[in-house]
């Protein structure tokens, strides 16, 4: 009986010392799961930090990005609008060009059919009209007459008495017609006056000496620009002077 009890005590003690080392070991491996599971859980803090820097800086790229493009896009507008403003430079120093070279040439010569020449190439050339005629004031100053057309037929507008129809307001009155893009036929046009676009009174010394009838423009061209109401002030002065000086000049050597 003695033997047996000492046994059991001894078996007892193992199990004890055994289930007292089993502990001890759970709980070491406890302990560093603990650790590691700290561990984990900083790393996964730094990790959610890293996230949201870059989350940050990639917000802050984008919009500079955006500022960028809108930089680029204003760049390019100014460029465009310079762009316009050069081309529009360029046409404006043609226009000055043209108006220069038109008034040289009707200045530089007192040959009545030169002259009369000259403005149909200005009006045909520079306005954009194939279709016109060059009226005078006739002694009484009752009528014009017809001294050179170019894409009209001449007979219909051989003589035109003053106030008859628009080209005859404009030799009675001395103010420029321009018909409006709006305008219908009728409103004071006579039947061969349907295709009229401008009548420019001819005065010298502000009196009126003639007109120029432009009837239908070009089919290139949409209807009048700046440069050719220049063009129009233009053939009221310089042309009417180079027209009277001519006719003087015949008047002269009959």
């Amino acid at each position: 009986m003695g033997k047996d009890t000492a046994d059991r005590e001894t078996y007892v003690q193992r199990v004890r010392e055994g289930t007292r080392q089993y502990i001890q070991e759970l709980l070491t491996e406890n302990e560093k799961l603990r650790l590691f599971v700290a561990t984990i859980e900083g790393e996964k803090v730094r990790l959610e930090e890293q996230v949201l820097l870059l989350r940050e800086e990639l917000d802050s790229h984008q919009s500079q990005a955006a500022e960028l493009q809108d930089q680029l896009a204003h760049i390019e507008e100014e460029n465009q609008r310079f762009s316009e403003k050069y081309v529009e430079v360029e046409q404006h120093n043609a226009n000055l060009a043209n108006l220069y070279v038109a008034s040289y040439r009707l200045h530089s010569t007192l040959n009545r059919q030169e002259v009369l020449d000259t403005i149909q190439e200005i009006i045909i050339n520079l306005i954009g009209s194939e279709e016109l005629g060059i009226f005078e004031l006739q002694p009484g100053h009752t009528s014009m007459e017809l001294v050179s057309s170019f894409g009209i037929e001449p007979d219909r507008y051989r003589h035109i008495p003053l106030g008859a129809g628009l080209i005859g307001k404009v030799g009675q009155t001395g103010e420029t017609y321009l018909r409006e893009p709006t305008q219908q036929n009728g409103n004071g046009l006579t039947a061969d006056e349907h295709h009229l676009t401008s009548c420019i009174p001819l005065k010298v010394d502000g009196r009126v000496t003639g007109a120029i009838a432009i009837f239908r423009l070009l089919q290139q061209k949409n209807g009048l620009q700046e440069v050719d109401y220049e063009l129009f002030h233009l053939l009221a002065t310089h042309a009417a002077t180079a027209l009277f000086c001519s006719r003087v000049l015949v008047g002269a050597n009959l």
